[in-house]
């Protein structure tokens, strides 16, 4: 039970104290809210500070992570490295190789190229001179020499080789291109040249110098005269240079059946 307060000037009525405030009056409501605000949220701070106490540390991993991954790459990329200077020397000496090859590739191909065409394989145009052989047109007498009347497999030959002397690198008769092979013979009234018979007028061609070519043939005592006796029976030799003639690939065989060829200059001797 409370007191009542004494009037401490008369001795009066006793005075009724007044009534004492709430600490949660209405004019001091909003304080409980920010308390419990406040108490929460040092809850939650205190949680996240131990949940990121207790975090691995993850970014220090993940360094070392990416340091050995870089390692790594640089490591193969020196690896890389040394196997591309490796492969480029590797192709350095197949391009060196190549190119020996390929020089000599053309070395071989311009010898056979040669040998083809002095083996008559192939065919020749170049200047040169072209003379044609005519038998005589009139009966010989009873008295004359028909030896004399014709051309013959001698007069052929003897008219070949001259141009050859004198510097002829292809030579044809009627056609058929003369070489190493080639035989010139008489059967009877004809004359068989690589095998194919043919007769009078004989037209032969050479390529080479047409002046020296001409030269040799009317030369003293030489292939023009020898024709002198058939001219005089009415035969005819005639000769003309040409700026171009044209003389066709030897088309017979060259198959070897029992010689062999060998190098150097002396023979095997034989077992």
């Amino acid at each position: 039970m409370k007191t009542p307060a004494i009037d401490p000037v008369g001795g009066g009525t006793p005075t009724p104290s007044p009534p004492r405030r709430s600490r949660f009056s209405p004019g001091h409501t909003w304080q409980l809210p920010v308390a419990f605000a406040c108490v929460i949220l040092g809850i939650m701070g205190g949680i996240q500070f131990q949940a990121q106490s207790a975090r691995p540390p993850v970014q220090a991993d993940n360094t070392r992570q990416l340091l050995e991954l870089v390692r790594t790459l640089e490591a193969e990329r020196n690896k890389l490295s040394v196997e591309l200077t490796e492969t480029r020397n590797r192709m350095a000496k197949v391009e060196e190789l190549a190119s020996k090859r390929e020089s000599l590739s053309g070395q071989m191909q311009e010898q056979l190229e040669r040998s083809r065409v002095e083996a008559g394989l192939t065919g020749m145009r170049g200047p040169g001179i072209t003379v044609q052989l005519s038998d005589s047109g009139r009966t010989p007498r009873p008295e004359e020499d028909p030896y004399f009347f014709i051309v013959h497999d001698v007069d052929l030959q003897a008219l070949v080789n001259e141009l050859w002397a004198a510097g002829a690198e292809a030579v044809s008769v009627n056609n058929q291109r003369v070489v190493t092979r080639t035989s010139i013979r008489c059967v009877g009234p004809t004359v068989l040249v690589n095998g194919i018979r043919m007769a009078a007028p004989y037209t032969v061609k050479a390529i080479g110098p047409s002046s020296d070519l001409e030269a040799a043939l009317r030369m003293p005592g030489g292939f023009l005269d020898s024709m002198a006796q058939l001219i005089k029976q009415g035969g005819e030799v005639k000769m003309n240079r040409s700026q171009e003639l044209t003389i066709e690939p030897f088309d017979g065989s060259l198959v070897f059946r029992y010689g062999h060829s060998f190098e150097g200059t002396k023979q095997a001797s034989s077992p």
